[in-house]
């Protein structure tokens, strides 16, 4: 037995290693990501509800107003980066806001690692840095640490709802359905595509063999739902909400048909090349017998992940079709990442406690192959041109001018700055941009009334677009001008 177990141990060295150089790695680009994302014009747009908010300002608009953020979610993710928007500093609070982001997405990723290792802290250590590695490899999870998206913390949420509802049916946890409906409320007001939790959670309940419990589950989905929603109407305004997270969501335009589906699907592929190498060096590691060697709890929560994805890949790549989405819509990927994180945990965890199987070091070689894959495919993210490592101060730059200029400047891209400097909201130029789309465009005149006259137009590049130059500019009432 002794001689079996030195196997691993006599590995013990390279994967310390591993794990030196892992770290190091996520480390330096993610604290590139801190330094960067001020920098970026959508973060502070992105953000800009969540400093309204900390300043008692509204971030919901009804038509006739010009006032307008373009906030076509519910409000979880301003509340959810509210504190950071205490700061009058606005690179700090992004900077913040950055950090905080990382965390609302590797805090779900190591939630699921902790269970699917039972308990094992080398394998959970190993796993939790692989995961980080392969969510930084694939563009599109990539972009989530440096793009402020509501993705990050629907899909947070939603996590939290499977495990605790996990938890309730299969270890009888008295406060996991209670918890559980909560997070679908939760991760359903920050991004609407999450209520596919609903049949995907139903389903599971009955597959699984707890029909017992969906009587309780519908029950504490209609309070804790029902609750939060009538919480959120009375703070919010039930109007307000209604308009910009349903009417106007629901009348934005479409950007193309099956074309456009297999495009994206397409881009969902090439760029999750690291995850299908690692899914199938793990099924031929495992000889395709995956449900034989997990615990019957983690092939459980696999299950569960399973239904998530399958009813969520529908409707987000419905929603990736609507003009100006992107594919992080499609949440159902993510999903099936972390099923597989289950099971390779479950697998990793059960090998190295089972020194006499004969089959010991090949799970980990396959684990290490895609560990060694990973690592090497991340150096080029630190070597591109466009990586800095001093935080940009862009923002404060432009504060500082706004402060010398109040109310004689304009930032279509940027209400962050004006709701900082002068605590009032101006139009956000995407915000007048998909109310024009949904045929809900506001009277030009509350529009140009929103900003002083003689306002001086200036959009920081790169700017997504420039639509609020259809409403000012040299045939209205005011220069346009780029810096």
């Amino acid at each position: 037995m002794e001689a079996v177990r030195s196997k691993p141990a006599g590995l013990k060295w390279l994967a310390n290693g591993w794990l030196l150089a892992a770290g190091g790695l996520i480390g330096a680009i993610l604290w590139s990501f801190v330094c960067t994302a001020p920098g970026i014009p959508w973060n502070a747009a992105r953000l800009a509800p969540s400093f309204a908010l900390a300043r008692g300002l509204p971030i919901y608009a009804l038509r006739d107003s010009g006032a307008h953020l373009g906030w076509v979610y519910g409000p979880v993710f301003p509340l959810w980066y509210a504190p950071v928007g205490f700061t009058d500093q606005p690179t700090l609070g992004l900077m913040l806001a950055t950090g905080w982001n990382a965390l609302t997405i590797l805090a779900p990723l190591y939630a699921i690692v902790r269970l699917a290792t039972a308990g094992s802290a080398p394998t959970r250590r190993f796993l939790f840095a692989l995961g980080a590695v392969l969510l930084l490899v694939n563009p599109i999870s990539r972009l989530a640490f440096l793009f402020m998206h509501v993705d990050a913390v629907s899909v947070g949420w939603a996590v939290v709802a499977c495990l605790a509802l996990h938890a309730a049916a299969v270890r009888g946890w008295r406060y996991g359905l209670p918890l559980a409906a909560l997070a679908v409320a939760l991760s359903v007001a920050a991004k609407q595509v999450s209520i596919v939790l609903l049949p995907a959670t139903f389903l599971w309940l009955w597959r699984e063999g707890h029909s017992r419990l969906i009587g309780r589950w519908i029950f504490w989905l209609a309070l804790g739902c029902g609750g939060l929603a009538a919480l959120f109407f009375m703070v919010f305004g039930a109007e307000g909400m209604l308009f910009n997270a349903w009417l106007l969501f629901s009348r934005m335009p479409w950007q193309g048909g099956w074309n456009v589906v297999a495009r994206n699907l397409g881009a969902v592929a090439a760029s999750s090349w690291l995850w299908i190498l690692a899914a199938l060096l793990g099924g031929l590691a495992v000889r395709l017998r995956w449900r034989e060697r997990i615990s019957p709890e983690a092939a459980s929560l696999v299950r569960l992940l399973l239904w998530l994805a399958f009813w969520q890949l529908p409707l987000g790549v419905t929603a990736s079709l609507v003009v100006d989405a992107a594919l992080n819509s499609i949440h159902a990927i993510h999903y099936l990442f972390l099923a597989g994180l289950v099971v390779a945990g479950s697998v990793l965890a059960r090998e190295r406690a089972n020194a006499a199987s004969t089959g010991l070091l090949r799970p980990w070689f396959a684990a290490g192959l895609v560990a060694a894959v990973g690592l090497c495919a991340l150096v080029p993210v630190l070597r591109n041109p466009d990586v800095v490592w001093r935080p940009y101060r862009g923002q404060d730059e432009m504060l500082q001018l706004a402060r010398q200029h109040p109310g004689k400047i304009y930032l279509p891209w940027n209400p962050l700055i004006t709701l900082i400097s002068e605590r009032k909201i101006y139009p956000f130029d995407e915000a007048l941009r998909y109310l024009w789309m949904a045929r809900l465009e506001p009277p030009r005149a509350v529009i140009q009334a929103a900003v002083p006259a003689g306002a001086m137009i200036i959009y920081s590049e790169p700017s997504q677009s420039h639509f609020a130059l259809n409403y000012f500019g040299k045939d209205q009432r005011t220069p346009a001008v780029d810096r």
